[in-house]
C-alpha cells in the first residue's frame, strides 16, 4: 500500500495561516506594551521632577529606584519560576544593566534641571544612537538615510536645547543617557528572547543600586524623606519604573522596531502634557517644533528600517 505523504509543515497553506496570525498578534500586543511602557515612564520622570522640586538630589532618587526595581524585579523572578542570574548570557546581561543604569541617573539629573519635555526630548534622540550601536552589533545598515535623519535630529536638539548654566549640563546629560540607553536596547535585542524580560530588569536594578548608592554620597547630599507624601512619591518612582522597564522589555522582544519606534515616542507626548498639567511648564515654540524634528527624524529612521529589513 501506497502511503501518500502530505505537504511539509512549513508549506501547509492552514499552518502557515496560522503562524502569521500568532505573529499578528504578537505584534500588536508588542505595541500595546510600548505604549503603556512609554505612559509608565513619564509618569516615573514625573515623580522625579516631584522630588527634585522638594530639594532630594538625582542620584537619591535614582537609588530609591533601584531598590524597589530589584525587589520587584526579583519576586517576578520567583514568580515566572526563573533564575535572575541569566545563564549564559551573563556578560551582555551585565553591560545592559551598566549602560541602562548610567543612562537613567544622566537623564534623572537632566530632569531635575530641564523642563520635562525638554530633557525627554532630547533623551530620545537614544534612536539615532540605537542606529548607530545597531550597525556595529547587529551588523544592521546604516546608509544615507539613516545619516541624513541623524543631521537633522541635531537640528532638532539645538532648538529644544538652550545653553545657558545648568540647562546646559542638563543637556549634555540627556544626551549621555540617550547614548547609554540605546546601547541598553541593542543589548536587549542582542540577547533576543533567549532570557527573560524579569532578568533584565534584575539586572539594571542590581547595577543601579550599587552605583547610585556609592556615587550619591560621593558627589551628592543625600536627604532623608520626611513625610508620607514624600515616602510615596519615593515609592511611585520605583513602581512606575519597574512598570515601565518590565512592559519595554517585552514589547522590543514583539514589536518591529519600526513601528515600535512610533509606541516608545508617546513618552514625548507624555511629557508635554505631564509638564504642562503638573508643573506648569509651558513650552517655548523653539521647543515644541525642535521636539516635532526629533520625534520625526527617529520615527522615520524606525519605519525605514522595519520597512527594509
Amino acid at each position: 500500500m501506497d502511503i501518500i505523504e502530505g505537504p511539509p509543515i512549513e508549506t501547509d497553506p492552514l499552518l502557515l495561516q496560522a503562524a502569521r496570525e500568532r505573529q499578528r498578534k504578537d505584534e500588536l500586543k508588542g505595541y500595546v506594551l510600548m505604549a503603556a511602557s512609554a505612559l509608565g515612564f513619564a509618569a516615573n520622570s514625573a515623580c522625579v521632577k516631584a522630588l527634585a522640586r522638594l530639594g532630594f538630589p538625582s542620584l537619591e532618587i535614582v537609588f530609591a529606584r533601584s531598590v524597589l526595581q530589584l525587589g520587584l524585579g526579583l519576586l517576578g523572578c520567583l514568580f515566572y519560576r526563573i533564575s535572575p542570574l541569566g545563564a549564559e548570557q551573563r556578560p551582555w546581561l551585565v553591560l545592559r544593566g551598566a549602560a541602562g543604569a548610567f543612562g537613567n541617573a544622566c537623564f534623572f539629573y537632566a530632569v531635575t534641571v530641564m523642563t520635562l519635555a525638554d530633557a525627554t526630548v532630547v533623551f530620545f534622540t537614544g534612536p539615532v544612537f540605537s542606529a548607530l550601536f545597531a550597525s556595529w552589533m547587529l551588523g544592521e545598515p546604516y546608509g544615507a538615510f539613516d545619516r541624513g535623519a541623524s543631521v537633522i535630529c541635531l537640528l532638532g536638539i539645538v532648538m529644544v536645547v538652550r545653553p545657558e548654566g545648568q540647562m546646559g549640563w542638563g543637556a549634555v546629560a540627556a544626551l549621555a543617557g540617550a547614548m547609554s540607553g540605546a546601547l541598553a536596547y541593542c543589548v536587549v535585542r542582542r540577547v533576543g528572547r533567549g532570557v527573560h524580560s524579569m532578568v533584565h530588569v534584575v539586572y539594571f536594578g542590581a547595577l543601579s543600586f550599587v552605583g547610585s548608592l556609592v556615587m550619591m554620597f560621593l558627589v551628592q547630599v543625600p536627604k532623608v524623606p520626611a513625610t508620607p507624601e514624600e515616602w510615596l512619591l519615593m515609592a511611585m518612582v520605583g513602581v512606575f519604573a519597574f512598570a515601565g522597564q518590565a512592559l519595554l522589555n517585552r514589547g522590543l522582544q514583539l514589536a518591529p522596531t519600526g513601528p515600535a519606534t512610533l509606541m516608545r515616542n508617546l513618552d514625548v507626548v507624555f511629557a508635554f502634557v505631564l509638564g504642562i498639567a503638573l508643573f506648569d511648564e509651558i513650552p517655548r515654540w523653539t521647543g515644541v517644533l525642535g521636539a516635532l524634528v526629533i520625534v520625526s527624524c527617529t520615527v522615520a529612521m524606525g519605519m525605514h528600517k522595519w520597512r527594509t529589513q
